[in-house]
């Protein structure tokens, strides 16, 4: 049997978001990033990624409802639907 290759990666989806700092903001970020050596997109990605992961309690996640026609195929865990198929 021939042997299969790798599976292609999935290619990640980037958006652009614009940001309008003051000028001397402007500065301490670049005497920032001179400093450690780092480019203002990584330094504003890492505390994007630190704020959302302290936040993310404060994050309201949406549950959809369900209609009714829905079938329960998969709910293993609601006994009384269980083998209805509704």
């Amino acid at each position: 049997m021939p042997k299969r290759g790798k599976k292609k990666a999935r290619k990640t989806k980037f958006y652009k978001k614009n940001l309008k700092i003051p000028e001397s903001q402007n500065k301490m970020l670049r005497q920032f990033c001179e400093a450690h050596h780092t480019t203002e997109n990584k330094v504003f990605r890492r505390a994007l990624r630190e704020f959302l992961q302290r936040n993310v309690h404060l994050i309201e996640h949406v549950q959809l409802e369900v209609s009714a026609n829905q079938l329960t195929l998969f709910d293993f865990l609601d006994e009384d639907n269980l083998n209805t198929g509704t």
